[in-house]
C-alpha cells in the first residue's frame, strides 16, 4: 500500500523509510544576541552592584567589629540557599527527563515531525530547572532566622495545656516543619505540572487525531460518519512515575494534617483565642481522620501500580472528598453550633482560662503589681507643697509646641533642624530634674540650592553640632523656655551640662552618605558669625578608603562616578554610611522590634543615642494577637538596650532581660552582637526608661486581660479603655487616644520619687478615671510595672471629664475666646494626670501662637483638682486660683481640700514662701512683697498688650494688695491712686 495515501500508517522513526533528503536550512535567528545582551548587562552592572554592596556592608560590619555577626548571617544564607538550589535542580531535572525520555514515542506517522528534538528539548528542560531551582532557593535562604533560631532555641520552661510540649517547640521548631513542608509541597507541584506538559507536548498530535477523527458524507449529503482516530495509548512509565509523585503529595497532605493540629492553638473560633471546645472535641479529631485518610491514599496509589484500575483511586479520592466536607467542615460546625453555643460559657470556662494565661504571660501582663486604693478626690495646697520632688518636675512644655519654639530659638541656620524634642532627667547639683532636650541635627536638604553640589553634600556638610536642653517646668520673659543648653558652641552653666565632643555624625535625619578626613578639603563645623569653622573628623567610624579597587567598590555601591575621579577621595578618606540610626540598628540586628523614638542622652561630654528592642513572635499558644500591629505578635519582651555613639557611629546591644528565651537564642547565634546590662558605661544606665511603645502595646491588652475570672471575661464586663481628650499640640478639638508620659511621682505606698512612665485608664464606653499604670524606669526598680485601681462605685474623674470641666470654666472660656479672637491660636497641651498623696493634680499648658507665626509661647497653666479649676501665668499661679487664695494670703492648714479663704476669682498669686509645709503661717518680707507687686505690674502690662482688659483688672488689684501690705509692715503710705 502506498503510504503517502494512508496518512495514518505507522513509520518507524529510525527506519530507512523514514530517512529521506533534508529539508532546506531556515535562516538562523537573531535571538541568541538578545540572550547574549541580557547576560552581559546581568554580568556588567548587577553583579557588580550587588557584589560591591556585599562587600561594603560586610566591611562597614568589621567597622563596627561585628564582623562575625555578617559572616555568620551571609554563611547561612549561602549554605541554605546552595542546599535548596541543589535539590530543587536535582528533583526537576530527575522528574522532568524521566518525563521526556518516558515520553518520547517510538513511531510517527507519516508526515508528523519528531515533537522533542532532542538537543533543544534538553535544553529548554536543563534552563527551566535551572531557573526554579534558583528562585527555590531564594525563597528559603530568606528564612535564615527560622533555620537559626531552630538551631539555637532553648526552652521557656512552660508548657501548652493542650499537647503537653514546651513553648520553645511551638516559638523555635514547628516554624521550620512548616517552612519545609511547604517549600517541599510548592517543588512537587512544579514538578508535577512540568513533568504532565512534557507528557502532553510530546502527545499532542496523537491525542489531536484521536479526538478530532475522520468525518465522511454519504451520497447526497444525508448522513454524516464520524470514524474516531487511531487509539490513543500513555506511553509507557508515565503512570508509575505520576503516581509516585502523586504518592509524595499525599504524604506532605498528611504531614500537614499532622502540623494543623498543633495550628488548633492559634484559632479563633471560640470566644477566645485559642484552641475551644469545638477545636479539641471536634476539630482535633477531624484532623487525626483526615491524616491516616490522606495516609490510606498513599498506600492505595502505590498498589495501584501493580493493580493499575483507576476506581480503587476513584473511591479514595471520593472519600477523601467526603471526610473533607463532613469530617473537617460540617462536624466542627454542627458541634459549635449545636452543642457549644447553647452553653457556650460553660464549655469554654477551662479554654478561656488558657486564653488568659497564656496572653498575660506572652505580654508581661503577669508581672504587674495591682493594688485598689480609695477614690480620694480632694486635695489640699500643703498636700502639693508636701511633695517637691514632684511638683517641681511636673512637665508644662508639651514636645510638638515646643519642638517649633526650639525651631524658631536654636536652629541658628537653615540646614539645622530640631525635629525630636525628648524628655529625660539629669542630676543638677545633687538634685533629680525633668528636662527637655533636642539634638541639632544637619539636614543637606535644607541646603539653598545654590549650594547643594556633590561636593557640599558628601564632603562640606557632614555633621550636626550639639543640642538644646531646657527644664520641663520653666518658663522665661514671655513664655518662653528656659535653657539649660544653647547655641553654637554649646553653652551651659551648669557644670554637669558641658558638651566636649558637640558633632552629630549619625542620627534620626541623617541619610546622605559622606566622606570625611580628607586630606585635600576640610569640612564644615560650624557658622561663626560671617565665617565658617572648619574642622576634620578624628574618629573611626565608617570605612577607610586606600585604594583604588575600595574606591571602585563605594561608586559601585552608590552608583556615583564622582568617587573615581574626584580629588578629594585621598588615602585614608573615610566613607561614613549606614548613618541614619533606623537604618542602621535595622542592616544589624532585623530579627529585633525597634520602638518608634529613640532619644539622644548627653553623658562624659559625649552624646549618644539610646533605642529600646523587642523580641517578638507570632507562635506563642493560646495567646492573644495584638491587633495594633501588621505584625501581628502575641508575644513580646523589652530585652535590648541598643547605645549608638553619635560620633564614632558605633552601636552596641545590650541585654537588659535575659530571661527572655528568644534573646538567648538569638545570643548563642551572634554572640559578639550582644553585651550583658552590666557593662553598659555608668553614665548611661540612670537615662534608661521604659519604653513607650512597649507600654502601649501592654496597656491596650491590659485593658482586656486584667479580666483574670473567665465569667467577667466572658461577659466584657469590665473592659477597660484608654481615655480620650483633647487633641494635644494642635489648635483644633478634635478628640484622641492620649499618649504615655514621663513623670516623676511617687506611688501609694511607697517612700520615694520614681522617673515613671504613666498611662490612664477608663471604664469602656466611660469617661471616668478607673485606674492607672506606671512603669518604672529608674536602675534599682527598672522594668516594675505597677497598677492602682481605683473601686467602681466610686467617681474620679477622667481626662475628657476634666477637659469638659475646664471648657465649661467661665474664666479659661472668656480667655481662650479673647485669644483665638485676637488673631492667635491657643494651643493646648496634653493634660497631665499626676498622683499625689493618693489623690490626682491636673495639669494641661496652654500656647499662644501668632497666625503668621510658627513661634509658640506658653502663656497660661490650668490646674484642676476634684472640685476646682484654676489658671495662671505659671503652676503658682495657676495652684493659688485653683485653691481661690486671696492675693497675698497665707495657705490655711490641711482642711480636707476646702481652704476657708474667701474666693477672689481670677485671681492669680505665685507661691510664695507664706506657709510651710505644715500649713504654718509665716511672715512675708518686704523684698517678697515688693517683687510679688512687679511681678502683678508685668503681667497687668502683658494682658494690656493681648487686650484682656479681665486679667488686666485683676492684676492691677493684686498689685494694689501688695502695695497696701508693704504700706502696713513699712509704715510707708502709698498713693490713693494706681495709674
Amino acid at each position: 500500500m502506498n503510504t503517502k495515501n494512508n496518512p495514518t500508517r505507522p513509520v518507524n522513526i529510525n527506519s530507512a523509510a523514514s530517512k529521506g533528503q533534508a529539508p532546506p536550512r531556515k535562516p538562523r535567528s537573531l535571538t541568541w544576541l538578545w540572550w547574549l545582551l541580557a547576560a552581559i548587562i546581568i554580568l556588567v552592572v548587577v553583579v557588580p552592584s550587588l557584589l560591591a554592596e556585599a562587600i561594603t556592608d560586610w566591611m562597614w560590619f568589621g567597622s563596627q567589629g561585628l564582623a562575625d555577626v555578617y559572616t555568620t548571617r551571609l554563611w547561612l544564607a549561602l549554605v541554605v540557599f546552595a542546599g535548596g538550589f541543589v535539590i530543587a535542580l536535582a528533583f526537576l531535572l530527575a522528574n522532568w527527563l524521566i518525563a521526556w525520555r518516558a515520553s518520547r514515542p517510538e513511531t510517527l506517522y507519516e508526515g508528523q515531525r519528531d515533537p522533542l528534538p532532542r538537543s533543544a528539548m534538553r535544553w529548554v528542560i536543563i534552563v527551566a530547572a535551572l531557573v526554579l531551582a534558583f528562585f527555590m532557593a531564594v525563597v528559603v535562604a530568606g528564612e535564615w532566622p527560622t533555620i537559626l533560631l531552630y538551631l539555637k532555641g532553648g526552652s521557656f520552661g512552660q508548657t501548652d495545656p493542650l499537647f503537653h510540649n514546651d513553648i520553645g517547640f511551638y516559638v523555635f521548631e514547628l516554624p521550620l516543619y512548616r517552612l519545609l513542608r511547604g517549600w517541599m509541597l510548592v517543588l512537587l507541584v512544579l514538578t508535577a505540572i512540568g513533568a504532565a506538559a512534557i507528557y502532553l507536548m510530546s502527545n499532542y498530535e496523537q491525542l489531536a487525531r484521536r479526538f478530532s477523527g475522520q468525518v465522511t458524507m454519504a451520497p447526497g449529503g444525508r448522513r454524516v460518519t464520524i470514524a474516531p482516530g487511531p487509539p490513543f495509548k500513555l506511553p509507557q512509565g508515565v503512570e508509575v512515575h505520576m503516581t509516585v509523585l502523586g504518592t509524595i503529595f499525599l504524604l506532605l497532605l498528611a504531614v500537614g494534617y499532622w502540623l494543623d493540629r498543633y495550628d488548633l492553638l492559634y484559632s479563633s473560633r471560640s470566644i477566645a483565642y485559642g484552641a475551644g471546645y469545638t477545636d479539641v472535641n471536634a476539630k482535633l479529631p477531624a484532623l487525626t481522620i483526615m491524616l491516616v485518610i490522606a495516609l490510606a491514599m498513599a498506600v492505595l496509589l502505590l498498589i495501584n501500580v501493580r493493580v493499575r484500575t483507576w476506581k480503587l483511586l476513584a473511591g479514595a479520592l471520593g472519600l477523601w472528598l467526603l471526610a473533607l466536607v463532613l469530617v473537617d467542615n460540617v462536624y466542627p460546625g454542627i458541634i459549635q453550633q449545636f452543642v457549644v453555643k447553647p452553653s457556650e460559657s460553660q464549655l469554654e470556662t477551662p479554654f478561656i482560662q488558657n486564653n488568659i494565661a497564656a496572653t498575660r504571660a506572652a505580654f508581661g501582663l503577669d508581672k504587674f503589681h495591682e493594688q485598689e486604693v480609695p477614690a480620694v478626690t480632694s486635695i489640699t495646697r500643703a498636700q502639693i507643697d508636701e511633695n517637691p520632688n514632684i511638683t517641681n518636675n511636673i512637665r508644662l512644655w508639651d514636645y510638638r509646641p515646643l519642638q517649633d519654639t526650639y525651631g524658631q530659638l536654636q536652629s541658628l541656620r537653615s540646614y539645622y533642624s530640631l525635629d525630636g524634642v525628648d524628655i529625660d532627667r539629669y542630676t543638677l547639683s545633687g538634685v533629680q530634674r525633668q528636662v527637655m532636650l533636642a539634638p541639632r541635627e544637619l539636614n543637606s536638604d535644607n541646603l539653598a540650592e545654590s549650594i547643594r553640589t556633590w561636593e557640599n553634600i558628601h564632603f562640606r556638610y557632614t555633621h550636626g553640632y550639639g543640642l538644646v536642653m531646657s527644664p520641663v517646668n520653666q518658663i522665661e520673659g514671655e513664655g518662653l523656655p528656659k535653657l539649660l543648653i544653647k547655641d553654637i558652641p554649646p553653652v551651659s552653666d551648669q557644670p554637669e551640662l558641658q558638651v566636649t565632643r558637640p558633632e552629630i555624625y549619625y542620627g534620626e535625619s541623617t541619610d546622605q552618605y559622606v566622606f570625611v578626613n580628607s586630606s585635600a578639603i576640610q569640612e564644615f563645623d560650624y557658622p561663626v558669625g560671617d565665617a565658617n569653622k572648619l574642622t576634620r573628623y578624628e574618629g573611626k567610624g565608617g570605612v577607610a578608603i586606600n585604594d583604588l579597587f575600595t574606591k571602585i567598590l563605594f561608586a559601585a555601591r552608590f552608583g556615583d562616578g564622582n568617587i573615581l575621579i574626584s580629588s578629594y577621595v585621598t588615602d585614608g578618606t573615610r566613607a561614613l554610611y549606614h548613618r541614619n540610626i533606623r537604618d542602621m540598628v535595622q542592616t544589624l540586628a532585623p530579627f529585633l522590634l525597634y520602638e518608634a523614638d529613640p532619644y539622644m542622652v548627653l553623658s562624659g561630654g559625649k552624646l549618644y543615642w539610646i533605642m529600646d528592642a523587642e523580641t517578638y513572635t507570632d507562635r506563642y499558644p493560646y495567646s492573644t494577637p495584638f491587633d495594633g500591629s501588621s505584625l501581628g505578635y502575641n508575644y513580646i519582651r523589652n530585652s535590648v538596650k541598643v547605645v549608638i555613639d553619635a560620633y564614632e557611629g558605633t552601636a552596641t546591644y545590650y541585654v537588659i532581660d535575659p530571661t527572655d528565651p528568644m534573646v538567648n537564642a538569638y545570643r548563642g547565634i551572634f554572640p559578639d552582637l550582644f553585651k550583658d546590662i552590666s557593662q553598659m558605661p555608668p553614665g548611661l544606665v540612670p537615662h534608661l526608661r521604659y519604653p513607650e511603645g512597649l507600654l502601649d502595646v501592654q496597656a491596650r491588652m491590659y485593658s482586656t486581660f486584667h479580666m483574670t475570672d473567665p465569667q467577667v471575661f466572658y461577659t466584657k464586663e469590665d473592659v477597660w479603655a484608654l481615655p480620650a481628650s483633647n487633641s494635644p499640640g494642635h489648635t483644633a478639638s478634635t478628640i484622641v487616644q492620649p499618649e504615655a508620659y514621663y513623670v516623676n511621682i511617687q506611688l501609694p505606698g511607697e517612700s520615694k520619687v520614681d522617673f515613671m512612665l504613666i498611662q490612664s485608664f477608663t471604664p469602656n464606653t466611660k469617661d471616668n478615671m478607673i485606674a492607672w499604670m506606671a512603669a518604672k524606669g529608674d536602675p534599682n526598680d527598672y522594668g516594675k510595672v505597677e497598677v492602682i485601681r481605683y473601686p467602681k462605685q466610686e467617681l474620679v474623674f477622667g481626662p475628657k471629664q476634666i477637659e469638659a470641666r475646664i471648657d465649661q470654666d467661665p474664666v479659661i472660656s472668656q480667655q481662650l475666646t479673647l485669644w483665638s479672637q485676637s488673631g492667635s491660636n491657643v494651643i493646648r497641651g496634653n493634660l497631665l494626670t499626676i498622683p499625689i498623696s493618693n489623690t490626682l493634680l491636673y495639669i494641661e499648658p496652654l500656647f499662644l501662637q501668632a497666625t503668621n507665626s510658627s513661634f509658640p509661647e506658653l502663656k497660661r497653666v490650668i490646674v484642676a483638682t476634684g472640685n476646682s479649676v484654676g489658671i495662671g501665668s505659671d503652676l503658682g499661679e495657676a495652684l493659688d486660683v485653683a485653691f481661690k487664695l486671696k492675693p497675698g494670703q497665707v495657705i490655711p492648714g490641711d482642711t480636707g481640700g476646702t481652704p476657708n479663704a474667701t474666693p477672689v476669682p481670677g485671681a492669680t498669686i505665685p507661691v510664695g514662701p507664706t506657709a510651710t509645709a505644715g500649713g504654718t503661717q509665716t511672715t512675708r518680707t518686704a523684698e517678697q512683697i515688693t517683687q510679688s507687686a512687679l511681678d502683678h505690674y508685668n503681667r497687668a502690662q502683658d494682658a494690656l498688650r493681648n487686650g484682656d482688659w479681665t486679667i488686666y483688672g485683676q492684676e492691677i488689684d493684686a498689685m494694689k494688695a501688695d502695695l497696701d501690705e508693704l504700706a502696713q509692715l513699712t509704715g510707708v503710705p502709698i498713693p490713693t491712686t494706681i495709674p
